[in-house]
């Protein structure tokens, strides 16, 4: 493994170019990850053995990722949030940033299920037939857009606080920032959205249903005791759920989700909308990034995704 320092770097370029802070893996294909997050956290994380009672959160980066947790992890403490003095990743730790050892010691067991995050593609995912694993997907446009705030919130992971969105979305549609190719990550998880053990579920719909899509959460958890404790009492850990998980509550206190970034940048829980992204793309980039939609996924696959894709 080395540190990347060309083409991706904080610094600028020969051109002038400030493009972002990476480490590279090249025992694994040259994998990205932020420069800021620990070298050996990613191998030992692959060589993680996923054992039957794991829980996996998984998504490519901005897609839902702290919200689907916090949701998993409300609906197995009966509606009780995340409180002010805890942190998220100490609870629900993310694998390839701590690391096997952390996951195996640290990681929280919560109605007997250890709680873990990814962004890992299914391929690299430790797998486990028992285990269960919950797969967010947001449509490409507003997921570059919001990666590119957060890339450049996080100085002390990227260096890229100059950055310009044009360079983003190019690295972006190459697969060159970290975690990957959103496309891979997506395609390699849609082939086993049949699985008995993976729930996939989309950004969008979630958003625009939250009742339902918290009911299909639980159903996944296990279906003969969450759904019908989250109906009790005329909804009460339900509406718990949906009120602890809303935007509105997940921006207070927002150093229960990540470290501190500058004032001057946008918030880490930030609009969390849909549809959002004509703030920044082009009409040409939007119809590069459908292009590459309709190019990875078949007709009744974008019909289940929806019309933001």
């Amino acid at each position: 493994m080395i540190m990347s320092q060309a083409p991706e770097t904080g610094a600028a370029t020969g051109g002038g170019e400030v493009l972002p802070s990476y480490t590279s893996h090249p025992d694994h294909g040259s994998y990205l990850m932020p420069a800021g997050f620990p070298v050996d956290g990613f191998i030992s994380g692959l060589s993680y053995e996923a054992s039957k009672n794991d829980l996996f959160v998984a998504t490519y980066p901005k897609n839902g990722t702290t919200w689907t947790q916090h949701i998993v992890y409300l609906i197995l403490n009966d509606g009780k949030p995340i409180s002010a003095e805890q942190r998220l990743d100490q609870e629900f730790p993310h694998l390839e940033e701590v690391g096997r050892e952390f996951v195996e010691k640290r990681a929280a067991v919560s109605a007997g299920f250890r709680l873990i995050k990814t962004h890992l593609p299914y391929d690299m995912t430790p797998q486990n037939s028992k285990a269960k694993y919950i797969f967010v997907i947001r449509n490409a446009k507003d997921t570059v857009v919001s990666f590119f705030h957060h890339t450049r919130g996080f100085v002390k992971h990227y260096n890229f606080a100059d950055g310009t969105f044009d360079t983003y979305f190019r690295l972006f549609v190459e697969g060159r920032v970290d975690f990957g190719s959103y496309f891979d990550c997506v395609r390699s998880w849609l082939d086993h959205k049949d699985d008995d053990n993976i729930l996939c579920v989309t950004y969008e719909s979630l958003r625009s249903n939250p009742r339902e899509g918290v009911l299909k959460i639980a159903e996944f958890l296990d279906a003969k005791v969450y759904p019908e404790r989250l109906l009790a009492n005329n909804e009460e850990i339900l509406n718990k759920v949906l009120e602890h998980s809303s935007l509105k509550s997940m921006q207070q206190d927002p150093r229960r989700w990540c470290s501190e970034r500058p004032k001057e940048h946008t918030p880490f829980i930030r609009k969390g909308n849909m549809g959002g992204w004509d703030e920044l793309l082009t009409p040409i980039q939007i119809e590069i990034l459908d292009s590459k939609m309709r190019e990875i996924c078949t007709e009744e696959e974008m019909q289940m995704l929806g019309d933001k894709y």
